[in-house]
């Protein structure tokens, strides 16, 4: 007669249905919680600073078929034995690169009104320049702590220059091409969207007639290259090579100069969100509560298992 091994059941295993019964018990600690997560999240959404969404397209210029009367003359340049430079469509790029960068953000300094209105923190009316502000307890705190674990000391405060405001630039907007179109969005989550407006029309300015005067000066020292070309040619269809060469880029250099418009041109007319974008109230109070419902589930849990112990 075989004596049959019966496996004790394990007394680590979950009984959902004891599990179930547990919260169900402590469904008074739970609404508490979720009460009280609520209130937090709507004290955060009174007290909160309301952002709206502010967008701003462009599309690059239209070559008018210049490509293909350049592409024509790339044949008498190379009768000429020189090359032709044009204005690619990198320059598009080029465009969005330079919209954060240095470069242009020492020409936006010269805007001193908008400077202190991005740096409003740090203008003294008073004295007329740039000051630290006092650091709050928060921060003062934060900063203690950040350099008790990490040995770093407080850094010395640096008046609004272009680095700083090239660092503000590249968090105030973002850009985005659309690969269908080619078209350039520049948006911006802000609380001050009139700001913002003036900051990225004026940036997209100063950007567009930095590659344009780059264009002016190349092109200015093509028609000098070739005069001096044209002055030492022995052949007649180099001569003539020449002189068409010379007279498109002239006409080129006309049509950079005139225009209002030289890389990008506005797309649409800036946009503002006629409600605020962030924070989004009914996305927090739905995370209160259920943050709220977990953190009482979880307390009437530990509770049951402290007790069983």
């Amino acid at each position: 007669m075989t004596q049959e091994n019966q496996t004790p059941a394990p007394d680590d295993e979950i009984d959902l249905k004891e599990l179930a019964l547990t919260v169900w018990a402590a469904r008074g600690l739970i609404m508490l919680c979720v009460l009280c997560a609520v209130f937090l999240a709507s004290a955060y959404l009174h007290n909160a600073e309301r952002k709206y969404t502010v967008s701003f397209s462009f599309q690059p210029m239209e070559s008018d078929g210049g490509g293909a009367r350049l592409s024509g003359l790339s044949g008498l340049a190379s009768l000429a034995g020189v090359s032709l430079p044009t204005a690619g469509s990198s320059d598009f790029q080029t465009f969005r690169v330079l919209l954060q960068a240095e470069e242009v953000a020492a020409e936006l300094m010269k805007d001193q009104a908008i400077i202190r209105r991005i740096f409003v923190s740090e203008w003294s009316e008073e004295s007329q320049t740039f000051k630290q502000p006092e650091p709050t307890l928060t921060r003062r705190a934060i900063g203690n702590i950040k350099a008790l674990l990490t040995g770093e000391t407080t850094e010395l405060y640096i008046p609004p220059n272009a680095p700083r405001i090239s660092e503000w630039l590249s968090k105030a907007f973002s850009s985005s091409e659309d690969r269908d179109t080619g078209f350039l969005r520049l948006s911006s989550e802000t609380s001050n969207p009139k700001l913002m407006l003036e900051v990225i029309t004026a940036v997209t300015q100063i950007t567009d007639r930095i590659i344009k005067d780059r264009f002016l000066a190349g092109g200015r020292n093509s028609v000098e290259f070739y005069q001096k070309k044209i002055a030492a040619a022995r052949s007649r269809e180099s001569r003539e090579a020449l002189a068409q060469l010379i007279m498109q880029e002239e006409q080129k250099l006309m049509l950079a100069s005139n225009g209002n418009f030289f890389v990008a041109k506005p797309l649409t007319t800036p946009s503002v969100s006629l409600r605020p974008t962030s924070p989004k109230s009914s996305l927090v109070l739905a995370l209160a509560v259920v943050l709220g419902s977990f953190f009482g589930a979880a307390v009437s849990l530990i509770r049951k298992a402290l007790q069983n112990d």
